[in-house]
């Protein structure tokens, strides 16, 4: 019975000991973690970040295990409209050095400018709210973008995300020099993707000014896609939005183009007449007088043979763009035109003044008391009967009224809602049928 009992104080005793010694190595343990805590680096400056990162040349293995460049040029980066912030408010699972290894890059540039929008509101007076204001317009926009959609060769991400677009460090502010630059590499950037039409945009008349001869205004990917509202270019409203956009630039041609047939069902809504790219081409564009040029007289028949079958040569020679104030490519219709309007004006000149000379004849007869015929009634027939006056004073104003109504001539050029090349009706025709 001792002999149970000082086992049982002699279990105790050890069991108190062990937890002793356990509570001895926690509290060291809880100290170490504090101390370390402590030593841990705060990221109030982006000079921690860039002890590192600021290293031309630094590099890291990737998932493939491939080196992946991870370097920032600091000047370029403060230079940008980001310049100002922290790299952990965009980088924000970084919170250590050396960074944890497989940690998943998170940067949600979506989340960021729709928190600083909502902060901008409140704030009254904020010179940042007009452009935040910008942003998030742009963003919802993209939302509803093609790039916005899941890839479908990874369902797990979208098609493009805003810094396949703006590169991650270096976005800059509108005007500014160094953007031009930006927007120079667009093809470069739109072509890690659509590595086709790169090919044959770099080797257009538009390519070969902006990668060969620099030239910011010449045409990029967005000028005919959009930015932020890139859409499926097989549907009806992005064909009528691309063409609009090409009247961006090629302003007279657009008049021109909208004069014809062709132009004014488009500016109506329908998009199954030919537009500026079903002539011209749309990536690969060459001017007029390259051979290679859908619209160069050697490939004109066989372009307009795609929608109309049996255009003959003569059905070739129709000039789409041309116009009645450039004599120089166009004399016949100019002198024609200017023709035309000497012989409308002379005509309603002539007229008016006999109808002018008339009156006056009537006044003269009316102030003198004459009751002068104009006919010779002595020569008509005799007729019995009642005469009967058909013109009335009513039906004068109404007719009038309906010929001043009707004086147009045709339908509306400008609909609502066609301003922008969109028609929130837009509909389409059967496209199997042929217009010769």
């Amino acid at each position: 019975m001792r002999f149970s009992k000082f086992a049982a104080w002699l279990l105790a005793g050890v069991v108190s000991l062990a937890g002793t010694a356990a509570l001895a190595q926690e509290k060291p343990s809880k100290a170490a973690q504090a101390q370390a805590a402590e030593a841990a680096p705060v990221f109030t400056d982006n000079a921690i970040c860039l002890g590192c990162h600021g290293n031309k040349g630094f590099a890291a293995p990737g998932p493939d295990g491939k080196p992946r460049a991870l370097d920032v040029a600091a000047e370029k980066f403060e230079q940008s409209v980001h310049g100002k912030r922290l790299c952990v408010e965009c980088h924000k699972n970084i919170d250590e050095i050396p960074h944890k290894k497989g940690l998943e890059i998170k940067v949600s540039c979506v989340q960021c400018h729709e928190a600083l929008w909502e902060e901008a509101k409140k704030a009254t007076g904020n010179g940042r709210t007009t452009r935040l204001g910008v942003v998030v317009e742009q963003i919802e926009r993209y939302m509803r973008s093609v790039h916005a959609r899941p890839s479908r060769e990874d369902q797990s991400r979208t098609n493009a995300t805003c810094y396949n677009c703006h590169d991650a460090h270096y976005v800059y502010p509108k005007g500014s020099p160094i953007r031009a630059e930006w927007r120079l590499n667009i093809p470069n950037a739109c072509g890690q993707c659509h590595v086709e039409e790169r090919k044959e945009y770099v080797g257009s008349v538009h390519g070969r000014e902006v990668m060969e001869k620099k030239n910011p205004k010449a045409a990029i990917c967005s000028d005919c896609h959009t930015t932020h509202d890139v859409a499926d270019p097989a549907l009806a409203a992005t064909k009528l939005v691309i063409g609009a956009n090409c009247g961006n630039c090629h302003k007279e041609n657009k008049k021109t183009y909208t004069d014809t047939y062709h132009g004014q069902v488009n500016t109506l809504g329908y998009a199954y007449t030919a537009k500026c790219f079903d002539c011209h081409g749309n990536h690969g564009i060459q001017r007029v007088s390259d051979s290679r040029s859908k619209v160069h007289p050697d490939n004109r028949l066989g372009t307009c043979q795609g929608c109309h079958k049996d255009a003959t040569p003569g059905f070739a020679t129709f000039q789409p763009h041309a116009n009645t104030h450039d004599f120089d490519r166009f004399p016949y219709m100019w002198i024609t035109s200017k023709f035309m309007i000497l012989l409308l004006a002379g005509v309603f000149a002539f007229f008016w003044t006999h109808s002018a000379l008339w009156f006056y004849r009537e006044y003269k007869d009316r102030q003198a008391r004459k009751n002068r015929p104009h006919v010779r009634t002595d020569e008509l027939p005799k007729a019995n009967g009642r005469y009967v006056r058909r013109w009335s004073g009513a039906w004068r104003l109404s007719h009038l009224v309906f010929a001043l109504a009707t004086a147009p001539g045709q339908p509306p050029r400008h609909l609502p809602g066609l301003s922008q090349g969109r028609d929130p009706g837009l509909r389409d025709l059967p496209a199997a049928r042929q217009y010769p």
